[in-house]
């Protein structure tokens, strides 16, 4: 019997926790409830107030009335404010932010977003005022609980009162950025450096707006700068040694992730980064050894899952691969990247059908998209249909001048290299510098 206890402890204790829990929130969500009911109701009695003044012609009272009730909304949000980073404090608490947009600002990570839904709405439902102050700090609430679409609104209502407040330029940078509108991202943080040049979240934000429109060159320049400005600043170091692995300077940009860990030991972020910069290393087992430990911080990131699929891929863990792909595709079903990933592992495993319907479901996602189009000429090579392989190829390299360089070393191209008829069109093709 001392035995069976022994065996029963943890569940016991766990779920004692987790009725606690359960009473900890309805307990919050009952005296939510009251401090809003209140809020509520004070602003009722002074919206009264004020129009009683109004209509006695009274512009001191009217005025009081007015400050007053403007007092009680700014408290509200605040409250708001406060709650939704109480919520993510429980949901997130072993998430140390990249970066901030604003002052202190950080972007709670998906898809642990439980709980900050109740007060988005709450934020939304608030009475309107049409302050420079109001719209602002409601666009980097929205920011926070990643609702993008409110936040830019609130972002454009500040810019409309306040045109040329580099703060909110940046802040709007960064949600366009977001929504995977980098030229006008770009165009904000330019706006934002004119008022403001050396201010060093912009110059990085820029970096990593660049860094989306494939100019490595540019970003890196602005995380350089930005480093002069705040040296060894763990964010502008992950962000640099992305610029880096772009422009294949993969031993440097290991260096900037190093660093950034030694600042901000256990940021998943960086982790994942790099992993990324030791794969293109070749140093598999320790990029899956990084990989690893940010899925331990943060255990359903679909991005982190993908990519230590890609590497177990790499390394031939085929089956290790797929559960990593299946369970990426579990939190985001349609993410093309995912898909071609998961293709690509099922091709080697001998799936070809279920691959190339991956590929196709990718492409119908994502059109085009040079990334998609590689893997899918290394599925082709591997299968040996090497005009379709040499066309895909192509294509990638047409849309990434990249993947010029990086075919002419994967192995998954071994097979067309050696080929006697196709070798010769494939090295003339990989062999092209960019113009």
């Amino acid at each position: 019997m001392a035995w069976l206890a022994l065996l029963t402890w943890p569940y016991r204790a766990v779920r004692g926790a987790v009725v606690a829990f359960r009473l900890w929130r309805q307990l919050q969500a009952d005296a939510d409830a009251r401090i809003c009911l209140g809020f509520k109701r004070q602003q009722e009695i002074l919206s009264e107030r004020l129009r009683e003044a109004q209509a006695r012609g009274d512009t001191g009272e009217e005025e009081r009335a007015r400050q007053l009730l403007h007092r009680v909304q700014d408290n509200e949000l605040s409250y708001h404010q406060s709650r939704m980073a109480d919520l993510a404090a429980h949901v997130v608490a072993d998430r140390a932010p990249t970066g901030a947009i604003g002052p202190d600002l950080p972007k709670l990570p998906e898809p642990d977003r439980a709980g900050l839904d109740t007060a988005a709405t709450a934020l939304k439902a608030l009475a309107p005022a049409e302050t420079f102050e109001r719209h602002f700090r409601l666009g980097n609430a929205f920011y926070a609980a990643q609702d993008f679409e409110s936040a830019l609104k609130e972002y454009n209502a500040a810019l409309a009162l306040r045109p040329d407040d580099p703060d909110t330029l940046n802040n709007r940078g960064v949600t366009l950025n977001d929504l995977k509108h980098h030229e006008e991202a770009l165009a904000d943080y330019n706006r934002s450096l004119e008022l403001d040049p050396d201010d060093p979240t912009t110059l990085n934000n820029r970096g990593t707006a660049l860094i989306c429109l494939e100019r490595y060159e540019e970003a890196l320049a602005d995380c350089d700068r930005s480093l002069q400005l705040r040296p060894d600043d763990p964010g502008t170091l992950n962000n640099r040694g992305i610029a880096l692995d772009c422009l294949r300077r993969y031993e440097e940009a290991l260096a900037d992730c190093d660093r950034s860990l030694q600042l901000r030991p256990d940021n998943p972020d960086t982790l994942g980064v790099r992993g990324v910069t030791l794969g293109y290393l070749r140093r598999y087992d320790e990029a899956l050894a990084s990989y690893s430990r940010a899925l331990d911080l943060r255990p359903h990131h679909a991005g982190t899952l993908n990519s230590r699929g890609v590497a177990l891929t790499q390394m031939g863990r085929l089956e290790e691969a797929l559960a990593d792909f299946e369970r990426s595709l579990q939190i985001r079903p349609d993410d093309p990247d995912i898909l071609s990933s998961r293709a690509l592992a099922l091709v080697k495993l001998g799936h070809r059908e279920h691959a190339f319907a991956d590929f196709a479901h990718a492409l119908a996602l994502k059109p085009g998209d040079p990334a998609i189009l590689y893997d899918r000429a290394c599925a082709f090579a591997v299968t040996g249909q090497w005009d379709e392989a040499l066309r895909d190829v192509a294509d990638a390299i047409a849309g990434t001048p990249r993947y010029r360089t990086e075919a002419r070393e994967d192995d998954d191209f071994g097979g067309l290299r050696a080929d006697p008829e196709f070798g010769p069109r494939f090295q003339k093709l990989v062999a092209e510098e960019a113009s």
